[in-house]
């Protein structure tokens, strides 16, 4: 069984997920965007050795900041984000730090995702969409009937695209693309309440009733 733990984190309570496999015993961390007593407890609890992902969803800094130091806790842990987001790590103009008079902790990613790419966990697979929009390099993960949304998909809304590398045609498209998912899921978001996909079908004027002949994307 999947348990997920949410940890709003950091100024913007950028929320960083704790996920583990009971059957197989390893979890994962996603988007630790600050220190959290209460999420290193429950990783240590679990096994430190079992923590096999830190994965982030895009390169801000309220979602990467506290990635470093957890990978010099859990050296094991490999540091998933999106190709087209990887100089965010090291950039702090590109992950906002910069304007929020922050420095952070630079490092690099072990694994660069694209879409469509799976990892292994447990006897499931994490499949990788890719979600441009908020910045050139979001993606959103899915697990069984989860998927991890980041700053694309939020209750009610869509994250910001005047960032840099944001654009609002792909998020456009990138909302098109989770309209289009085959079923209903659960979504974490990156900030605020979790909610689900039929949901944001239905509610969600940033996801609209795409038409089947729609040529925007």
């Amino acid at each position: 069984m999947i348990k997920i733990k949410k940890f709003p984190l950091g100024q913007l309570e950028a929320n960083c997920y704790f996920v583990n496999d009971d059957e197989s015993g390893y979890s994962f961390v996603i988007d630790p965007g600050d220190m959290s007593p209460e999420l290193e407890k429950m990783i240590g609890e679990n096994g430190a050795q079992r923590l096999k992902y830190i994965l982030l969803t895009h390169g801000h800094f309220d979602h990467i900041g506290y990635t470093a130091s957890l990978k010099e806790k859990y050296p094991d842990a490999k540091i998933v984000i999106g190709r087209e987001d990887s100089a965010f790590t090291t950039n702090d103009a590109l992950n906002l730090g910069l304007y929020f008079g922050l420095e952070l902790k630079h490092f690099s990613a072990d694994i660069e995702v694209a879409d469509g790419d799976k990892l292994d966990f447990g006897k499931s697979q994490i499949k990788v969409i890719s979600t441009p929009g908020h910045t050139k390099g979001s993606v959103c993960y899915i697990l069984d009937n989860n998927v991890f949304t980041g700053d694309t998909l939020m209750m009610m809304t869509g994250g910001r695209t005047d960032f840099p590398t944001g654009s609002s045609h792909d998020m456009f498209c990138s909302m098109k693309k989770l309209y289009e998912l085959d079923g209903d899921y659960n979504l974490y978001c990156g900030h605020g309440e979790n909610t689900n996909l039929d949901f944001e079908r239905n509610n969600n004027i940033f996801m609209r009733n795409f038409e089947d002949d729609d040529i925007y994307c």
